[in-house]
């Protein structure tokens, strides 16, 4: 009878022992499935603007392998309470085994063509031009942003920050008269050598670019009441543009402009070289006296006012 139940008790070990080797995969399973981590995506944007962004599109890359394609907009909230910058958080989990870096492509405001089926190299050459309608506000241009990210081994969790910035700059232009008892009158703006295309992740290509194009930017003529004061702050100091000044300025247009490298820090009136950056002419009329100046304005880069 001991024997009997030795015996016994013998099978019954080999039984959990066999057991045991037939659950080892499902352990090797679960620790494949572990490799997904979860990325916390807070995005944000900057612009006094109560629009939120759409067309929302965001890849996410392991070298030339896509991990992940989302096309669906998170909602945006204010950052503060009066209302100026909007964030969005999203959240994404990623298979991330043999990968030790990703990286991510986000882009707003943009139709893009066949999104999911992109690679990297396509992402980065896509182009845009500017709407014949503009923009209604800064929340409404062509946004893009390229992020990295480095995978560490053991951390599942990843809060990553992303700032977006506009693939456009923006061009404000304000006139003021140099005395109350003058009068002034802006009777035409012209900007001229716009390039045909702007790039949403890359950077413009000379060789790639035609700048050709001209824009009427008044659309009538613009009487200025506003005159300034004696000892403004010189124009390249921090408080240069404080409300105090900017009440003696009146802002006769704004417009998105596309990317244009030519020229260089400062604002020229004269030219004499053949270049291709960007100027405005202006034909005003002065105390009844009609005259026109051109002006050749600095390198224009994006997510610039």
């Amino acid at each position: 009878m001991l024997n009997k139940v030795i015996s016994l008790v013998f099978f019954l070990i080999l039984l959990v022992l066999a057991g045991c080797s037939e659950v080892s995969p499902y352990v090797e399973e679960t620790s494949a499935e572990e490799r997904t981590i979860t990325l916390n995506l807070d995005i944000t944007t900057r612009a006094e603007a109560d629009n939120s962004p759409d067309n929302f599109h965001l890849w996410i890359f392991n070298g030339e392998k896509l991990l992940k394609y989302i096309n669906s907009n998170p909602s945006w909230n204010p950052v503060n309470a009066n209302g100026i910058d909007l964030k969005a958080t999203l959240e994404a989990e990623i298979d991330v085994k043999d990968v030790t870096k990703i990286q991510l492509y986000l882009l707003l405001n943009t139709t893009v063509e066949g999104p999911s089926g992109l690679s990297p190299d396509e992402i980065k050459n896509l182009t845009f031009t500017l709407p014949e309608q503009p923009y209604s506000d800064d929340n409404k241009v062509p946004m893009s942003v390229m992020e990295t990210l480095d995978i560490t081994s053991g951390k599942w969790y990843y809060d990553v920050p992303i700032e977006t910035k506009r693939s456009v700059a923006k061009l404000g232009l304000y006139f003021t008269k140099g005395s109350e008892t003058a009068s002034l009158t802006i009777d035409k703006i012209t900007l001229g050598k716009i390039p045909d295309i702007g790039y949403l992740f890359g950077t413009p290509e000379e060789n790639q670019m035609n700048y050709i194009q001209i824009k009427d930017l008044l659309t009538e003529t613009k009487v200025i009441e506003t005159s300034y004061e004696e000892g403004l702050p010189a124009n390249d100091s921090d408080d240069f543009w404080d409300a105090s000044v900017e009440n003696q300025f009146t802002e006769v247009s704004h417009s998105y402009l596309l990317e244009n490298m030519n020229g260089g820090v400062i604002h020229q009136v004269n030219v004499t070289d053949n270049t291709d950056r960007y100027y405005i002419q202006i034909e005003y009329t002065l105390n009844g006296i009609k005259s026109q100046q051109t002006i050749y304005l600095s390198k224009m880069e994006r997510n610039q006012y």
